[in-house]
This record gives C-alpha cells, structure tokens and sequence, in this order.
C-alpha cells in the first residue's frame, strides 16, 4: 500500500473564509482508497457523515493528495 497526504481545498461562504486544510495522512492502493480508510478509521474528525466518496468530497470541499493542488481553486 501507499500512503498519502489528504488535503481539502479552501472554501468561502456568507460568514467564514477557509484556506486548504491538511486533514491527515492514510494508506490505500489508490488515493481513493486512502481517503475511505482515513474517515472510516480518523478520530479527530468523526464526521464520515460528510465525507462523499463518490464525489471525493469532504463537506462539500474537494480532497487532493497534495497542498499545491487544494489551494489552486481557493487558498
């Protein structure tokens, strides 16, 4: 397996303005794969409920295996 870094993009709305986050590091056979295993298996977040794998999305955000990619749409 490989590990990678998971990272949401920023995100803007009516009272808060939110640059890329590093949320944590998983393993997977693909990046996919490791964002499933970390909000199946992460204690700090606990919130699943707002992970969607079929858009790779983390409250609405999306994921990147990387920094660079997660601020290009929003800081």
């Amino acid at each position: 397996m490989k590990s990678f870094e998971i990272w949401s993009e920023g995100f803007a709305d009516s009272r808060q303005i939110c640059g890329a986050a590093y949320l944590g590091c998983a393993e997977g056979e693909t990046f996919r794969e490791a964002c499933i295993n970390f909000m199946e298996t992460d204690k700090k977040h606990k919130q699943l409920r707002y992970f969607n794998k079929d858009t790779m999305t983390f409250w609405g955000c999306r994921l990147f295996d990387n920094e660079v990619d997660a601020r290009k749409s929003f800081g």
